[in-house]
């Protein structure tokens, strides 16, 4: 017998399908409840008692809560997919969802391959739905306070980004559901998508993406690997929740050039998995202008610091007084942070795909978008692989990280 459907009572709202319960969809369902235009009305995992449980927190029937996705999308009262799965399942279960006719909005990376998010974006386009992915370092509210600044001119032209990433220190007490203990497929070479690399290639896309966005949407165009081993960092392990650990193939630098020879930047690593320590807690990045410069914290930010007191974004002028900015959005649910990233950017990511689909508009971070961000994560691993500088163009849309792995 087919479980009968939630009712979706609010006129004109989203219908939205969950599928994957881990620590993502912990962040998503928060998002889902603050947002006015859409509902989960459907959740879907392997594991049957946690999809029961997840369905009766979000006030759904028992019939709402599956373990066979192909069934799920057969339901006619569900919108869009909102899938948050590992990573290998991105692309067909994109793919399948948009022969059902729904809107998909994808956890990053979307694909391991520049050949499997294109032919994601290609369906989505015959088909005449939307795909968003749920790129989040471009929904937090410093960084769109920090974008919102470089539009308006203040440091001038950006010419320049400097990433800096270092320890992301969880919480004591998580305020969110972490999900699933068993978490081998991160560090599966093809599970993973990363080859050697698992912990660059599910992580890095989040910086090549924040670099382009800090750059006003200009593409990165080749990409430098500095790599390194330090057998002093061997078992050592990352954030609590994740089965990363160091002494292995290593990538603690990296440097890109965009498109505009005038443009570059960096991106530095030191924390637990490269036995190295930064005082700069968890992701942050400063933007270099002609008249100015932007000191910004992104997730799990901490010790960016003015006059002695703690900040989130720092606007220097040539010339002028600095001015300080802090987003006190309560504190982050996973990190032991100011910066509110879990859930607020998940939360503002899903508010934009949800207004999107209402709209008929393109989403503000899409397929073609974090087909992109994949690509600059398989050029880094490249150059890592050869030692040489990577245009990102030059792979081929089949490259894969884990080929020969």
């Amino acid at each position: 017998m087919r479980p009968e459907p939630a009712n979706m009572d609010a006129p004109g709202v989203l219908r939205v399908a969950l599928a994957g319960l881990g620590l993502a969809a912990a962040a998503h369902m928060k998002g889902y409840a603050a947002c006015a235009g859409a509902r989960v009305a459907a959740v879907c995992d392997r594991d049957p008692a946690r999809a029961r449980r997840a369905a009766r927190a979000l006030g759904l029937g028992p019939g709402c809560a599956w373990t066979d996705y192909g069934d799920m999308l057969r339901r006619a009262d569900i919108d869009a997919v909102d899938i948050t799965t590992p990573t290998f399942l991105h692309a067909p279960m994109c793919l399948a969802a948009l022969d059902a006719g729904k809107h998909v909005l994808c956890e990053k990376p979307l694909c391991r391959t520049a050949a499997e998010g294109e032919a994601v974006a290609a369906r989505a386009r015959a088909r005449g739905l939307s795909v968003a992915v749920s790129e989040t370092y471009a929904f937090l509210a410093s960084h769109m306070k920090a974008r919102a600044l470089i539009e308006a001119g203040a440091i001038g032209r950006p010419l320049q980004v400097r990433q800096r990433h270092g320890a992301w220190i969880r919480r004591k007490r998580p305020a969110i559901d972490t999900g699933p203990e068993e978490r081998g497929w991160r560090v599966d070479p093809r599970l993973s998508g990363g080859g050697a690399y698992p912990w660059i290639f599910d992580h890095a896309v989040h910086f090549f993406a924040a670099a382009e966005y800090f750059m006003l949407d200009r593409p990165i165009a080749g990409v430098f690997a500095v790599t390194g081993e330090n057998p002093a960092a061997a078992g050592r392990r990352g954030a609590a929740h994740d089965p990363y650990a160091g002494g292995g193939p290593d990538i603690p630098i990296i440097v890109f050039r965009f498109a505009d020879p005038q443009r570059q930047g960096v991106w530095l690593r030191a924390e637990r998995l490269t036995g190295k320590y930064d005082p700069r807690r968890g992701f942050s990045a400063s933007v270099i202008g002609d008249e100015g410069m932007i000191e910004v914290l992104g997730e799990g930010g901490g010790n960016l610091l003015w006059n002695g007191a703690p900040q989130h974004l720092l606007l220097h002028r040539e010339g002028g007084e600095t001015q300080a900015f802090r987003f006190d959005e309560g504190g982050d649910a996973l990190w032991d942070s100011g910066i509110n990233y879990y859930p607020a950017s998940h939360a503002a990511r899903i508010r934009d795909f949800v207004d999107a689909v209402r709209a008929g508009r393109p989403p503000r971070y899409g397929a073609e978008e974090g087909v992109r961000a994949v690509r600059c994560a398989l050029a880094a691993i490249r150059s890592a692989q050869t030692g040489l500088p990577v245009a990102v163009d030059s792979l081929p849309a089949d490259y894969s990280a884990f080929a020969a792995a």
